[in-house]
């Protein structure tokens, strides 16, 4: 029978049941909080992490690997700088299809060598591994700490990175670098625009494939280091982990031959070390090519194709991986990509890379009629001015402006901007004018200014620098649109019978 006590029985346990729904409603809404605040107190961290951490050649090395789509890489190239400022990716690339990639960083060891190839196995699996074998030279047990880092940082966490980790750097020291942002909490001090953009806000970087080529030329002589020198032990850890590097390699039933580059400060002692490790990789049968015995082959010129004493150059390095690449092709099977379209960043890199080359040529060009036709045969962009008392008169400026197409010269003076070195887009004509442009990477901008005793100034602007080498002449600024880069900037000095300055 239904009461009062049973009605007011049920109006409790309803209270109860909505307090009881607020409560837990309460209790969802502060969890929703509590873990939304983690999620962006962690993504706040991370993203701080990202702009604090340091972004050496080594590290983003690392980092862009892991981008790359599984298993396109057929020759994986380890190593140190040996590696990536001699071996070009470009080069194999344009001449013979091959789609490599150089992982590796600055002075690194083997052990690091070593564990990079076990995390690189992770996702890709190649026909070919070539270790630079330069760092059989290391003496130390111990790298300095801007290397351990340069060489463990951009690695993803896992067993290998902590692993990487402990066996680089003294057991009293590990945390430090595990922790990793202990070893760079302070750069704020040392932020650039870099540290904020994605690929460094570089054109480089956008395919890149490891390859940092060198582009200034020291002169060297031929180095002689003898005949008849005697083997040197590598030291125990070294050899541990240069064994590990060829025993992984053949454990994965992947081919792996070694390679030592030619450089121009070799010695008797570095020599004997690298007889060693030979002997080693032929106890596992696994070829050892040590172009220093070879630099006449490669016909290494000691004179323009060195950066300086330990490595290459772009000529150089051309060479050498020239000779590899057709190694390579000779003696294993590896495929021919160039066409395909899922290897088109291999084909973007080359051309960049090219491009860099192509340009550093022309940097290093003296004659004017040289020059000239360079820029036209590269279909470079062009800026020129007429500044101050320069004119056509000479027969050098003359000459140069009549082959850029410039012959409405009658108002004396201006800005030009021809596209290709040869399509005229824009010019100022004998007032003030102005204009600007955009690309993806990279802003321009052309002003023409009367001043107050009624001349004119020209400016020429690139990505907020004013390029302007004579005050009196024609000014040339080259731009190269594949590289994004200015190429060069010149002048044809009216004060000194317009000759080239730079």
């Amino acid at each position: 029978m239904y009461t009062e006590n049973m009605e007011s029985d049920l109006i409790h346990s309803s209270l109860f049941i909505s307090n009881f729904d607020k409560g837990e409603q309460i209790m969802r809404k502060t969890g929703i909080r509590i873990v939304s605040f983690i999620i962006i107190f962690c993504f706040l961290i991370g993203y701080v992490n990202h702009v604090l951490s340091v972004k050496s050649g080594g590290i983003y090395r690392t980092q862009k690997f892991y981008e790359l789509e599984d298993n396109t890489v057929d020759v994986l190239v380890l190593g140190s700088s040996h590696a990536f400022a001699n071996i070009n990716t470009a080069v194999l690339w344009k001449e013979y299809g091959i789609a490599s990639y150089i992982l590796g960083g600055s002075s690194q060891p083997m052990w690091n060598t070593y564990f990079y190839l076990k995390e690189a196995l992770k996702t890709q699996t190649p026909k070919l591994i070539v270790l630079e074998g330069y760092r059989v030279v290391e003496e130390e047990e111990y790298v300095m700490d801007s290397f351990i880092i340069t060489n463990t940082y951009g690695m993803k966490w896992s067993r290998n990175k902590i692993d990487a980790i402990r066996t680089s750097v003294p057991e009293e020291r590990q945390m430090a670098f595990l922790l990793g942002y202990t070893q760079y909490h302070n750069r704020y001090t040392e932020l650039s625009e870099e540290d904020f953009l994605r690929d460094r806000g570089s054109k480089m970087y956008e395919n890149w494939k490891g390859s940092q080529i060198l582009m200034k030329t020291t002169p060297l002589e031929v180095p002689n280091i003898g005949d008849d020198i005697a083997d040197i032990k590598l030291t125990e850890k070294t050899e541990k982990y240069y064994r590990a590097i060829i025993e992984l390699a053949q454990e994965k039933e992947i081919p792996i031959m070694i390679v030592i580059s030619p450089y121009g400060g070799i010695v008797p002692d570095d020599q004997a070390l690298f007889q060693t490790a030979e002997k080693i990789a032929g106890e596992y049968g696994v070829p050892f090519v040590n172009y220093n015995d070879r630099s006449d082959l490669l016909r290494i010129n000691y004179e323009t194709d060195l950066a300086e004493e330990s490595h290459l150059n772009y000529r150089g390095g051309y060479k050498l991986s020239k000779a590899l690449g057709e190694y390579m092709v000779s003696h294993y099977d590896i495929s021919d990509h160039r066409g395909e379209t899922i290897y088109t960043s291999w084909e973007d890199d080359s051309r960049y890379l090219y491009a860099l080359m192509t340009n550093q040529q022309m940097k290093e060009m003296t004659d004017v009629d040289e020059i000239q036709e360079y820029i036209q045969e590269q279909n470079y962009d062009v800026f020129l001015s007429i500044d101050g008392y320069g004119s056509a008169d000479n027969e050098t400026s003359g000459k140069f402006l009549d082959r850029m197409g410039i012959v409405d010269l009658g108002y004396g003076g201006g800005i030009w901007y021809l596209k290709n070195g040869r399509e005229h887009i824009w010019k100022s004509g004998d007032g003030e004018a102005v204009w600007f442009f955009e690309t993806q990477h990279n802003d321009f901008g052309v002003k023409r200014t009367r001043l107050e005793d009624g001349s004119y100034k020209n400016e020429i602007i690139i990505d907020n620098q004013i390029y302007k080498t004579v005050q009196n002449g024609v000014n040339v600024v080259v731009f190269d649109q594949t590289a994004g880069e200015v190429v060069d900037s010149f002048g044809l000095d009216a004060d000194d019978v317009y000759k080239l300055k730079r």
